[in-house]
């Protein structure tokens, strides 16, 4: 068999094999699966998501994995399915690898969840302004701008789209399509004003070496991050109008 399937294939027939196998046992033993859907296809990996999530509904299933699309496969499903998830991130610190922190990491965290991750860092940014750490201060500002752009980009395709589009799915969901028509020009012109001043702030061009404009203070920063929340708090609640 190894010679006509592919790794991929391999996957797949293993995995059935040991679920079908699971199926006549007579307990209901947790199972732990380190990055089951290597080498697969975004077709198959949806297929071993839906497994897993169905077979969830019955014993306790842990998933270690990198891959991010699974991994939102596995929470929307789980979603639709009623079953509970729990999300947990392992990383590398400075005293070494498996540091443990509640939900996921910065790619896969929501707007508002970014939101809360961005006003920890600004409070760990305004002791370096307090300290008149100059140069720490500029640094931390400019990532909490980077990230905060990053933030309204999520928000365009989470809340302004409502999960219509989101890049590597296979699908456009429909259904919330109607939520879209909530966005008015008022809301986009808010949101480009605040993209923008996130762009002036960061660090992606070579800034002039005759404009050498202070960071803004931490009440503004405090202020900008704010903004994000009113603003998909305002867009969600027309959401609901519809």
């Amino acid at each position: 068999m190894t010679n006509v399937l592919s790794e991929g294939e391999q996957t797949c027939v293993a995995l059935a094999a040991f679920l079908t196998e699971l199926a006549t046992a007579s307990t209901h033993s947790t199972l732990v699966f380190d990055d089951p859907i290597t080498s697969l296809d975004h077709k198959w990996r949806k297929k071993v998501a839906e497994r897993l999530v169905k077979e969830a509904a019955v014993r306790q299933i842990i998933v270690f994995t990198h891959d991010l699309v699974f991994l939102n496969d596995l929470r929307t499903l789980s979603d639709q399915a009623s079953s509970p998830v729990s999300t947990v991130s392992l990383d590398r610190g400075v005293g070494g690898a498996g540091v443990v922190s509640e939900g996921l990491p910065w790619k896969g965290k929501s707007v508002l969840d970014r939101v809360d991750s961005l006003e920890k860092d600004a409070r760990t940014a305004q002791l370096l302004y307090d300290a008149q750490d100059e140069a720490g201060y500029r640094d931390a500002v400019h990532k909490i701008y980077g990230a905060l752009r990053s933030t309204w980009e999520r928000a365009v395709e989470d809340v302004a789209f409502s999960h219509v589009i989101m890049r590597h799915r296979d699908y456009v969901d429909t259904k919330n399509l109607r939520k879209v028509s909530a966005l008015t020009g008022v809301d986009c012109d808010a949101l480009s004003a605040r993209y923008k001043k996130c762009c002036d702030e960061i660090e992606a061009h070579d800034p002039s070496r005759g404009r050498d404009a202070e960071p803004p203070p931490p009440a503004d920063i405090f202020a900008d991050i704010e903004a994000v929340r009113d603003w998909v708090d305002d867009l969600k609640n027309r959401q609901k109008l519809l």
